[in-house]
């Protein structure tokens, strides 16, 4: 009678052994990557700097700027622009007027 009852609780113990020694082993194996997305935030079109708007009227000719943000520090400025026809874009650039890429 003793070992009916001996014999579950050993196999019991055994099993939440294992389980605790493949969670640490799986654990100890992730890493974590942490990406740090920009702020911008919302500006109006009117408060743009000139070489942005420079920028916009000579690459983008006939498109209008639908959005603008800018960064913190207005180091960077994220404008959605609406072409001719009729597609929109969205693209990054400087407080020069020089483009940094799309977003």
């Amino acid at each position: 009678m003793k070992n009916l009852f001996v014999l579950p609780v050993l196999a019991f113990g055994l099993l939440l052994g294992t389980q605790n020694i493949n969670a640490q082993a799986t654990s100890s194996d992730d890493t974590a990557e942490v990406v740090t997305q920009e702020k911008y935030i919302e500006l109006a079109v009117e408060n743009l700097p000139q070489p942005v708007l420079d920028a916009v009227a000579k690459d983008f000719a006939g498109a209008t700027i639908s959005k603008a943000a800018a960064k913190e520090d207005a180091s960077e400025f994220k404008l959605e622009l609406t072409k001719e026809d009729g597609e929109t874009v969205e693209v990054l650039c400087d407080a020069e007027g020089n483009w940094v890429g799309k977003s």
